[in-house]
C-alpha cells in the first residue's frame, strides 16, 4: 500500500505545482483591480470613465467577467451580480462587493472590502485542481513573493463547491480582518460521501476557527466522519471524532498538527476494538516528518486473541523527502487471552491427529493455553527503520506474563531485517515455557559474511504415553537467504494403527528460494526402540535409508513433492499378535510420485522351529497422484514368485502372483494365481491350482476367496472362502465341493496318491463342505462329504454304488467322526455281493479302523471283521471275512451253470493276510457245512477213462453225491495258486446215480471223499463260470491293484508308472464248453493221498 506521502508525491509529479498563498494573493489582486476602478470612478465623479477603466483592467487579466456598477461615491463603491466564466456555468459568482474608501494624504486608499455571498465552483479530477477560467489568474507562474495581500476583507456567507473524483465537497466561510494578519472567521466543510481508492468514507464534516496571522494560518476545531470502510484492509470505523489544531506557514512550507483522536467500532484485519483514543502530534517541514503518538484501544477481540486494553506510544521521524523512516515506541497489552480461533485450530489439529502421538500432546497444549495463557500481560519496546529497500525491526526486550506472573514468553535482542526481493533475516533469543506448556529455548545470532545461526532446543514434552523432544536443531542462513538445518527429533507414542517407542529421526537438509526444500542428502540412520502397527510389534532396530546418487531423499520445489530412497536390506524382528515374526528383504526402493519395489522379501511368522513363511520374489507398488482412482494416498502394485507356508495348515501356496491396491485404508489383492501343494513328506494331496483369487484387508479383518482346480484339466474341486481377524488372531476357511465328478478324465489318484493300491477307476460325483477354524492357540477343522453312487475297483474286487456321507472331525489330518458307515450296492470279488454296509474310522489320513462290514450273501451273511490298518507304515494286515448261512443252492445258481446243482448251508471264515512287503495270502480259510449236510449233483456228461471199480464208483458218485459234512480249507498266495482242500464225510450216492453190486454193498459204509484243487485265487470261484464266459470277471491285476509276480500286493504309495511284471500273462488254458469238463493233464489240481499238499 502506498503511503499518503507517496500518493501526494505521485500527484505532485503528475500535475503543475500549485502555490496556495500565491493563489490567494492573486485572488486579492483580482478584487483590488475591481475596487480600484470603482475608487477612480468615484474620485473623478465619472461613472463611464470608471467602467472603461475597470474593463481595461479585466481585459488585461483576460477574464470573462460580467458585472453591474450599483453605486459609485467618494466613500463607497458597490458592484453587483459579478459573474466570472460562462454565465450558464460560472466559475465564480458574487452577489455584491462593497469597497470602503479611506482618505488620507494623497489619493484615496481602499479600506474594508465586503464580499457578500460569493459562490466558487471548482473540480478535482485525475489529481488536478481547477477553477475554470480563474486558473490563469490563480495558478499563473510568477516570481511574486508568496503571502496574502494586504487587504481588509469581510466575508459574508461565502460558499464553494468542489466536484472531485471522490465525491462533492461543500465549503462555507464567514469572517473578517486583514488577510496579511488579523483575519478571524469560521470555516466549515462537508462531504456526503468520499469514495477514495482504498476506503469509502460516509458523511464527513469539518468546522472550526480560522485565523490568519502574519506568517501562518491556524485552524482548530472538530473533524467528524461516519462509516469509514476500507475493504483492502478489512477495516471499518463506525464513528471517528478528532479535535485538531493545524498550523500552516503562510507559504505552506511547514505544517504542524496536534490531534486528540476518538474512534469507536473499529475493525481492522478481523481485529475489533470498541474504542480507540489518544493524541497524535506531527510536524512537516523541509520534506521531513516528526511525530509523536500515545494511543490506547479498549475491548479488543479477534479470532486469535482478546485483550482488555492495548497501548502504543512512541515517535516517528523521517529523513529528507521521506527517504528514511524511524519508528520508536513501546507496545503493551493487558488481559490478553487466546481467542476462540486458536482453541478451534488446536482442537482441529487434535482431531486430525487422532490415533497419533500428537493427539495427547495437542490436548495437553490446548488445555495449557486455555488455563495459563489467559489474562496475560504483554510489553515490548521496538524500533522499526525503513531506509531505501531495507526494512528492519529491533525488539530489545519483550515479555508475556501469565496471570500468576509466570513468564510465558521472553524475547531479547530480537532483530528482523529484509531487503526487497531478498530472504528475511532474523536474530535474537527467545524462551517459551509454562507449567504445562512446551519449554523451548532458541538463540539466533549472526556471524561474519552475512551468515545467521539459529539454535533451538525443546525439552521432552509428555502427555499420557506420548513424548516428543528436540535435543538440538541448528539452522544456518547465508547472505542469499538459503537455509541449512541439522538436528534430531525423538518421539514416543501412537501412530495411525500402531505405536512407536524411542523413535530417533535425524533431520538435515537445506532450503533456498530458487531450489526449494531438500531433506536427507546422505544416508540416514533411523532408529527406534519399538515400532508397532496393528498387531505387529517390531523390536529395537536401526534402518539406514539412502538417497539416489547426487540427490536428496525428499525434495519439495515448484515441481512438487518428490521422494527417492533406497534400503540395501531389511532385517526386522518382533511379534505379530504375540507370535514371533522376522522380516528380511533384499533391496528396497521408493520413488514418489512413482513406484516402490522390494526384492526377496522373506517373512517368518511363529517360533523358529515351526514358523509360517512368506517368501516373495518381487513386490511392486505404484503411488497415486490424486486424480480419481488411485488418488493421493492410494497405492497399487503387483507381486510375483510368492511362496506361502502356514505352519498351522500343512498346505503351501507356491508360485503366487497377483495385483494389489491400497486405497481408503483398505488393502486388496485381485486376480491372484497360485498352486496349492501338500507340505508333508508323505504327500496326501496332489497340487491344485487357483486363478482369479482375491483378498481384502479392511479394519484388521482379512477376507479371501479362491476356486481350486485340477491342473491341466481345469475341473473345479473346491471353492474356498477365508476370514481372519488380525486383532484377535482368529479366523476360518469354508470349503465347498459342489459336484466333483470322477471319470476317465479325472482319476482319484490325480487328487491323492493315497488312492494308489487301494482303489482305482473311481467314477461318480462327490459333494460336501468343510471348515477350518483357528485362533492364537489352536487349529480345528471339520467337514462332511457325500456321494449318491460311487463306483471303483478295490483289491478285493469291483465296488459299485457306494453311497453315504463321511464326516470329519479333523479335515486337515483326514480324521473322521467315529463309526462312519457307507452303503455299498455291490462288491464282486468273483461272486457279486449286494446291498452291504461298511463301518470305519479314519485317523490322520493313514490309520483306517474298519469296524466291520456286512452284506447279504447267498441266503446268508458275509461279514468283514473289525481290522485296524495303517497305510503310513509297512505292516502286516489281516482281513477276516466271515460267512454265515451260505446257501449252496443259491451259490451255484448265481454261477449260472445249468448242469450243476447243490444243496447245503455253510459257515466259515476267510482270513486274508498281507505282509509288510505287500504279499497277500489266504491262511486257514474254512467253510463248513451245517448238519444234516446236503447234495452235489452234476447232470452233464462225464468223460473219463475206464478205471478201477473204486475209481469208477467215485466218478459215478459225482453224478449225485449226498454228504453229511463238507468242509473246504483254503491256503495260498493271492497272486499265486490257492490250494483248496475239499473233504466230504458221510458220502453216498445220491438219487439218479448208477448202482451195481459193489456200490450197493458199500452204500452203507462211511465214506470220506477228499478233493484237492490248485488254482489262482481270482479264478478259483469263477473257474466253472468262466468255462462258459471268461470275460465276466476282471482280473484286478489288469487294474494295477496286484503285481502278477506271485508275491506282491500293490501297497499305498507305489508309483503306478512302475511297470508290473507280466501284466498280460495269459490265463491257464481251459477246455471249451463243448469239451470234457476237466482240466488238461499239464495242470495238476488233484494230488494223491500220498503226496504232500503244497
Amino acid at each position: 500500500m502506498a503511503s499518503l506521502h507517496d500518493q501526494i508525491a505521485e500527484e505532485d509529479a503528475g500535475s503543475q505545482p500549485r502555490s496556495w498563498p500565491m493563489a490567494l494573493r492573486r485572488a486579492g489582486l483580482l478584487l483590488l483591480v475591481l475596487l480600484l476602478g470603482a475608487v477612480i470612478v468615484g474620485w473623478i465623479q465619472r461613472e463611464q470613465i470608471a467602467r472603461d477603466l475597470i474593463g481595461e483592467q479585466l481585459q488585461s487579466l483576460d477574464l470573462p467577467v460580467t458585472y453591474e456598477v450599483s453605486e459609485i461615491s467618494p466613500e463607497r463603491q458597490v458592484l453587483e451580480n459579478i459573474v466570472v466564466g460562462d454565465p450558464d456555468h460560472p466559475d465564480l459568482t458574487i452577489e455584491r462587493i462593497e469597497v470602503a474608501l479611506v482618505y488620507g494624504f494623497g489619493i484615496p486608499e481602499i479600506g474594508r472590502l465586503t464580499v457578500v455571498k460569493p459562490r466558487l465552483f471548482g473540480s478535482y479530477k485525475d489529481g488536478q485542481l481547477s477553477f475554470g477560467s480563474l486558473d490563469k489568474v490563480l495558478f499563473d507562474d510568477s516570481t511574486e513573493e508568496a503571502g496574502f495581500p494586504a487587504l481588509d476583507i469581510e466575508m459574508v456567507d461565502g460558499r464553494g463547491l468542489i466536484e472531485s473524483d471522490f465525491g462533492p465537497v461543500g465549503l462555507k466561510l464567514d469572517g473578517q480582518g486583514r488577510l496579511d494578519g488579523g483575519f478571524a472567521g469560521k470555516i466549515a466543510a462537508i462531504a456526503p460521501r468520499l469514495d477514495l481508492p482504498e476506503c469509502k468514507i460516509g458523511r464527513t464534516t469539518l468546522y472550526g476557527d480560522l485565523t490568519l496571522e502574519t506568517e501562518k494560518i491556524i485552524w482548530s476545531g472538530p473533524i467528524r466522519s461516519a462509516n469509514v470502510e476500507c475493504p483492502q484492509y478489512a477495516g471499518r470505523v463506525n464513528k471517528l471524532d478528532a479535535q485538531a489544531r493545524v498550523t500552516l506557514a503562510n507559504d505552506f512550507s511547514k505544517v504542524e498538527s496536534s490531534t486528540n483522536l476518538k474512534a469507536s467500532g473499529l475493525n481492522l484485519y478481523g481485529i475489533v476494538a470498541s474504542g480507540l483514543s489518544g493524541d497524535v502530534n506531527f510536524a512537516v517541514a523541509d520534506s521531513r516528518i516528526m511525530s509523536t503518538f500515545d494511543l490506547g484501544a479498549s475491548s479488543i477481540a479477534s479470532d486469535q486473541f482478546t485483550a482488555n486494553a492495548f497501548a502504543l506510544d512512541g515517535s516517528l521521524r523521517s529523513g529528507t523527502d521521506l527517504a528514511d523512516l524511524e519508528l520508536r515506541g513501546s507496545a503493551s497489552g493487558e488481559g490478553m487471552t487466546p481467542g476462540a480461533d486458536i482453541d478451534s485450530q488446536l482442537a482441529s489439529l487434535e482431531s486430525a491427529s487422532r490415533d497419533t502421538l500428537a493427539a495427547p500432546l495437542l490436548a495437553k497444549l490446548r488445555k495449557a493455553v486455555a488455563d495459563e495463557v489467559r489474562s496475560t500481560d504483554f510489553a515490548a519496546d521496538f524500533t522499526v527503520r525503513q531506509s531505501g529497500a531495507l526494512l528492519s525491526l529491533v525488539v530489545p526486550q519483550g515479555t508475556l506474563k501469565g496471570a500468576n506472573g509466570t513468564n510465558l514468553l521472553n524475547l531479547s535482542q530480537l532483530q528482523y531485517s529484509q531487503r526487497a526481493n531478498a530472504a528475511p533475516r532474523l536474530s535474537g533469543n527467545f524462551r517459551v515455557g509454562g507449567s504445562n506448556l512446551p519449554k523451548i529455548v532458541g538463540r539466533m545470532e549472526r556471524e561474519g559474511g552475512g551468515k545467521s545461526l539459529f539454535r533451538l532446543k525443546m525439552e521432552e514434552y509428555a502427555a499420557a504415553d506420548s513424548r516428543i523432544a528436540i535435543p538440538e536443531m541448528l539452522l544456518t542462513q547465508n547472505r542469499e537467504g538459503a537455509i541449512n538445518f541439522a538436528g534430531q527429533v525423538t518421539a514416543t507414542g501412537s501412530l495411525p494403527g500402531g505405536y512407536t517407542r524411542g523413535l530417533r529421526l535425524p533431520l538435515n537438509g537445506e532450503w533456498s528460494r530458487s531450489a526449494g526444500l531438500s531433506v536427507w542428502r546422505n544416508c540416514t540412520n533411523i532408529g527406534f526402540d519399538g515400532l508397532a502397527f496393528a498387531n505387529l510389534e517390531l523390536n529395537s532396530r536401526n534402518v539406514t535409508i539412502c538417497p539416489a546418487r547426487g540427490s536428496a531423499i525428499v525434495r519439495q520445489s515448484g515441481a512438487g513433492l518428490q521422494i527417492a530412497a533406497g534400503i540395501a536390506q531389511l532385517d526386522l524382528a518382533g511379534t505379530l499378535a504375540g507370535t514371533p515374526i522376522a522380516i528380511k528383504s533384499g533391496p528396497v526402493g521408493v520413488a514418489y510420485p512413482g513406484i516402490a519395489t522390494a526384492r526377496q522379501l522373506e517373512i517368518a511368522l511363529g517360533p523358529q522351529a515351526d514358523a509360517s513363511s512368506f517368501v516373495i520374489s518381487d513386490v511392486l507398488a505404484k503411488f497415486g497422484d490424486g486424480g480419481g482412482d488411485g488418488g493421493a494416498g492410494d497405492i497399487a502394485g503387483e507381486f510375483s514368485g510368492a511362496d506361502i507356508s502356514l505352519a498351522a495348515i500343512p498346505l503351501d501356496l507356491k508360485e503366487t502372483t497377483g495385483v494389489w491396491t491400497y486405497a481408503g485404508g483398505i488393502f486388496q489383492i485381485d486376480d491372484a494365481a497360485f498352486r496349492l501343494v501338500d507340505r508333508q513328506t508323505e504327500v496326501r494331496f496332489e497340487p491344485l491350482e487357483a486363478n482369479g483369487a482375491s483378498l481384502t484387508l479392511d479394519d484388521n479383518v482379512v477376507t479371501a476367496d479362491a476356486t481350486l482346480r485340477v491342473p491341466g484339466l481345469g475341473r473345479e474341486v473346491s471353492d474356498v472362502a477365508i476370514l481372519h481377524n488380525l486383532s484377535t488372531g482368529t479366523g476360518f476357511a469354508d470349503l465347498r465341493v459342489d459336484g466333483l465328478r470322477f471319470d476317465d478324465q479325472l482319476l482319484l489318484d490325480q487328487l491323492t496318491p493315497l488312492a494308489l493300491g487301494v482303489v482305482a477307476n473311481v467314477e461318480g460325483v462327490v459333494t460336501g463342505t468343510g471348515r477350518i477354524d483357528w485362533n492364537s492357540e489352536s487349529v480345528s477343522s471339520s467337514g462332511a462329504f457325500s456321494s449318491e453312487s460311487l463306483d471303483f475297483a478295490a483289491a478285493f474286487g469291483p465296488v459299485k454304488g457306494a453311497s453315504g456321507t463321511v464326516e470329519f472331525t479333523d479335515l486337515i489330518s483326514l480324521t473322521t467322526v467315529p463309526n462312519q458307515s457307507v452303503r455299498v450296492a455291490s462288491i464282486n470279488p468273483g461272486i457279486e455281493v449286494n446291498d452291504g454296509v461298511i463301518g470305519f474310522n479314519l485317523r490322520e489320513g493313514v490309520l483306517l479302523d474298519v469296524v466291520g462290514g456286512e452284506w447279504p450273501f447267498m441266503g446268508g451273511t458275509l461279514r468283514l471283521r473289525p481290522v485296524n490298518l495303517n497305510f503310513g507304515v509297512s505292516e502286516s494286515r489281516s482281513y477276516i471275512l466271515e460267512v454265515t448261512g451260505l446257501d449252496s443252492a443259491l451259490f451255484v445258481e448265481s454261477l449260472e451253470i445249468g448242469n450243476l446243482a447243490a444243496t447245503g448251508i455253510f459257515d466259515g471264515e476267510l482270513p486274508i493276510i498281507f505282509s509288510e512287503n505287500g504279499d497277500g495270502r489266504i491262511e486257514g480259510g474254512v467253510l463248513q457245512s451245517r448238519a444234516p449236510g446236503g447234495n452235489v449233483s452234476y447232470v452233464g456228461e462225464l468223460t473219463y477213462e475206464d478205471l478201477s471199480a473204486i475209481a469208477n464208483y467215485t466218478f459215478a458218485t459225482l453224478r449225485s453225491l449226498d454228504y453229511l459234512s463238507m468242509s473246504m480249507q483254503m491256503d495260498g498266495a493271492l497272486t499265486g495258486d490257492i490250494i483248496t482242500r475239499v473233504r466230504f464225510d458221510g458220502v453216498k450216492q445220491g438219487e439218479g446215480t448208477k448202482q451195481n453190486f459193489i456200490t450197493r454193498q458199500i452204500a452203507d459204509l462211511p465214506i470220506r471223499l477228499n478233493v484237492n484243487i490248485r488254482a489262482p485265487f481270482y479264478r478259483l470261484i469263477s473257474t466253472m463260470k468262466s468255462i462258459y464266459d471268461p470275460s465276466t470277471v476282471k482280473d484286478p491285476r489288469s487294474l494295477g491293484l496286484l503285481v502278477d509276480d506271485g508275491t506282491r500286493f500293490v501297497p499305498s504309495g507305489i508309483d503306478p508308472k512302475i511297470p508290473i511284471t507280466n501284466p498280460q500273462q495269459e490265463l491257464p488254458e481251459i477246455l471249451k464248453p463243448e469239451g470234457p469238463a476237466i482240466k488238461p493233464d499239464e495242470l495238476s489240481i488233484q494230488t494223491s493221498d500220498s503226496e504232500e499238499v503244497p
